[in-house]
Order: C-alpha cells, then structure tokens, then sequence
C-alpha cells in the first residue's frame, strides 16, 4: 500500500497548471507547455480508477529533471519593460518552484510499497 493519497497528486496538478500559467505570463511558452502536459499527465493518473504507482514515479522524477542544473529551466527568469511588474513575476516563479519542490520531495517520500 502506497501513502500517496489523491488529494496530493490533485495539489500537484493545481501547482503545475499555475506555473504553466505563470510562465505564459511571461513568455516562456515552451516551459509552459511542458509543464502543461505534466499536468494533463497528473490528471490521467488522478482519473483512473486503480492507482498507477509507476505513472506517478515516473512523472515525479521528470518533472524533477527540470531542475537540475543543466536544465534552461533553473536559470528561468523573466524580462518585462516595468521593472516591478518584473520582479513580482519573478518572485511568483521563485516561489511556485520552490512550492513544486516541496511538494515533489512529499510525493518521493511518500512513494514506498510496504509488503506485508
């Protein structure tokens, strides 16, 4: 029995489609389908009826690959001709990262089968 409930892959879902969202704001429309189509593949694993341990550990470390430091996507940021509205969404980024981070480590440590 794995201790992933579906509150949190719907969660997951949600923080992906507002980073998709929020990349689009700022022009980075190809890191924003990517993570667009992470988050149509959250909600294939949430819809069906018998929970896919291997579709969700296999979405988890890919959307993990992102960040690593070879990735464009680490280095992401915005540019915007008022300098504040370029800091609020810069800030926004930082800390929907930082929230999808979050929740993907929860996601690996809970995904564990125990056998009895």
């Amino acid at each position: 029995m794995q201790k992933i409930e579906k509150w949190r892959i719907e969660e997951l879902g949600l923080v992906l489609n507002e980073l998709s969202f929020l990349l689009k704001l700022g022009e980075s429309s190809e890191w924003a389908n990517v993570f667009s189509h992470f988050n149509d593949e959250s909600q294939k694993i949430v819809t069906k009826k018998e929970f896919d341990l291997d579709s969700l550990n296999k979405l988890v470390r890919n959307i993990k690959n992102c960040f690593f430091k070879a990735s464009s996507f680490t280095g992401t940021l915005f540019r915007h001709e008022n300098p504040k509205e370029e800091t609020k969404l810069n800030q926004s980024l930082y800390l929907i990262k930082a929230r999808l981070l979050k929740i993907l480590t929860d996601m690996e440590n809970n995904i564990i089968e125990y056998i009895n």
